[in-house]
């Protein structure tokens, strides 16, 4: 009898799902969707719909103000938890207080004329989302959240976004630039 039929027959018991954790460790992270692509799935399945019902002008419109209004929250979140350790609203802070995980897209940083510079070749929301056939429509919150997010915290901190999905590179180049004669 295999599982399923087991299931039906029978049920489930403590005893029989025993192994569950053990197989889980042993199918390692690839059988997972990381946490950041849990949420790109939803925003590009709604970004879908949204579009084929609105059409494209008119649902990206609309994505677009709720993509901001939630950057924007972001940031302002992410303001008050600096401000309540005291700390001015610099990038460096904004990098240590901020809400996602790195885990999301590992990144090797460098410096440039004093601005940080960030090549993004892997972004869980972006591989999940392209997995699925989603990544037309995950990349509209690409192109409307992080410039939200940053206007939200401080909006003196610049992003320069070369983004993927513009520029058809295997990355994106986020370039944040504070030092006034950069800007």
């Amino acid at each position: 009898m295999d599982d399923l039929q087991r299931e039906k027959r029978v049920g489930l018991s403590l005893w029989y799902l025993k192994d569950v954790l053990l197989k889980r460790r042993l199918l390692g992270r690839k059988s997972r969707v990381p946490g950041f692509g849990l949420g790109a799935l939803l925003f590009a399945t709604l970004s879908k719909v949204i579009v084929e019902r609105l059409g494209r002008e008119k649902g990206e419109e609309i994505i677009k103000e709720a993509v901001q209004r939630f950057g924007r929250e972001r940031g302002r979140r992410i303001a008050k938890k600096v401000a309540l350790g005291g700390k001015p609203l610099s990038l460096k802070n904004w990098l240590i207080y901020t809400d996602i995980d790195a885990e999301n897209f590992p990144v090797k940083p460098y410096l440039d004329n004093g601005d940080l510079v960030a090549p993004v070749r892997e972004c869980s929301f972006n591989t999940t989302a392209k997995a699925w056939g989603l990544e037309e429509f995950s990349s509209i919150y690409c192109k409307y959240a992080d410039h939200a997010i940053l206007e939200g915290y401080n909006p003196d901190v610049k992003l320069i976004l070369e983004d993927r999905h513009v520029t058809g590179r295997d990355h994106c180049l986020f370039r944040y630039v504070m030092k006034e004669d950069n800007k």
